[in-house]
């Protein structure tokens, strides 16, 4: 072999280490982050969860229905944030390479962020006046949508800058806050209302939030605000397809939420949310890998490494339905004393199996589409995403309406069903054919 064809044997095999270097590199990032983000949100999920526990048993059916209510409210909230300000600093931030540039853009995002959580409080206070519950529960709740969707922003940031510690140290430091306020809370009254619960939680999450912007920008971090909107026009462009996908994917999950409400209130909801809390830590962990992947997905797409992406996707699909599975057998089989011990004492005339088999598919659906919807974002096509949720979003608000008005509240979760399974074959199926072609 001459000196030239050893020379170009030395670069090929060069060129094909650094490309398996790359392909571990990333993937070992993929698995260590997901780790430590799934590790200290199931903190706060299990917080969560116990939370809910002892409200469902010591709270009344109403003021529970009340309480599941709000954080749907919050759900929205948090989905306009993510679509018109967290995932675009997700996607966007982490590929700018120019330092300043970066900074720049990352203070617009955060004035746009301040400016929709004002937004949020003066939508609560000019609702005020129509509302039938009384002032200050309507004006607590305004309070903790708006900290709660200002702590997706803060969440976000960690994650853009590839320093999910910092979003691990928010999520203790809520958690921590939470379990004392609501300990001191409940200690003093044993069914404390609605409205001071929701308080209670915003208080957690504001600690939080000041927690992490220390963290990432030091103790004068107020000057993260003191940006301007210039520039946001160009995301606007894309966001607001991000914007109709996330409302019209919230109005799929919760169109029963919404109508169940409106026409039967809160305690006829109260059920429905009560089946949904054995999946609260499942529904967070989805949303956790989801905002935690974006920017490694963007970038490995951005450096045309698709088919890692490819991978990721198929073994985290395939990893997430086996553990519902899973979650499925055990639920059927302590079910006995799961309803004894959660449901038997307020809601013993509910079709809880029922209710809470019918959360158990939807979970499933929803879990089999979270990777597929993550890789479409940070390819920003929001647009396709958007198409996608609307579709579905129209499948749940129909279904829901003539399944509620044939029958009674728990069947219009067939029709979210239906919904969820329809998504999850429209995305799963659009990103293999963009995947495959490109």
């Amino acid at each position: 072999m001459d000196s030239s064809s050893l020379l170009a044997s030395l670069q090929t095999s060069g060129q094909r280490l650094r490309n398996q270097l790359q392909g571990f590199s990333l993937s070992s990032l993929f698995s260590s982050r997901y780790a430590l983000a799934v590790g200290a949100q199931a903190l706060v999920s299990g917080f969560h969860f116990i939370l809910n526990l002892v409200l469902v048993r010591q709270i009344s059916q109403y003021d529970y229905g009340i309480f599941a209510f709000a954080f749907v409210l919050a759900m929205f909230a948090q989905a306009i944030n993510n679509a018109l300000i967290s995932t675009p600093l997700t996607v966007y931030t982490p590929i700018l390479k120019d330092p300043e540039q970066r900074t720049k853009q990352e203070r617009m995002l955060s004035s746009v962020n301040l400016l929709f959580c004002a937004a949020l409080l003066a939508l609560g206070m000019i609702y005020i006046p129509f509302s039938t519950l009384p002032s200050n529960s309507v004006l607590y709740i305004a309070v903790f949508v708006a900290v709660y969707s200002a702590r997706q922003y803060s969440r976000s940031f960690g994650y853009a800058r590839l320093r999910p510690l910092v979003t691990a140290s928010g999520d203790a430091t809520y958690m921590l806050s939470g379990i004392v306020i609501m300990s001191l809370i409940l200690t003093t009254n044993p069914e404390p209302s609605v409205g001071i619960i929701l308080l209670a939680l915003a208080a957690a999450n504001l600690v939080a939030i000041v927690v992490e912007n220390v963290l990432l920008h030091g103790p004068r971090f107020i000057n993260q605000f003191r940006g301007t909107f210039k520039g946001y026009s160009h995301i606007w462009q894309q966001s607001r397809w991000a914007l109709a996908g996330a409302v019209t994917t919230l109005l799929m999950g919760q169109a029963h939420s919404l109508i169940i409400v409106q026409s039967h209130g809160p305690e006829a909801f109260a059920p429905l949310a009560a089946g949904a809390v054995l999946f609260g830590p499942v529904r967070v962990a989805l949303m956790t890998w989801q905002n935690m992947v974006k920017p490694e997905m963007a970038l490995a797409l951005f450096e045309n490494r698709r088919d890692l992406v490819k991978s990721q996707i198929r073994r985290t699909s395939f990893l997430m339905c086996l553990a519902l599975i899973a979650l499925g057998v055990a639920l059927t089989l302590f079910w006995p004393l799961i309803h004894e011990f959660l449901y038997s004492k307020k809601y013993s005339n509910e079709p809880m199996a029922w209710i809470v088999g019918l959360w158990a598919m939807i979970t499933l659906c929803s879990a089999s589409y979270t990777p597929a919807s993550a890789a479409l974002q940070a390819l920003k096509d929001f647009r396709i995403l958007a198409m996608g949720s609307i579709y579905a979003s129209v499948i749940a608000g129909l279904s829901v309406c003539i399944l509620l008005a044939l029958h009674s509240p728990p069947m219009t979760l067939a029709g979210i069903l239906a919904a969820e399974l329809f998504m999850a074959i429209f995305l799963l199926r659009v990103l293999y054919k963009k995947l495959t072609e490109e």
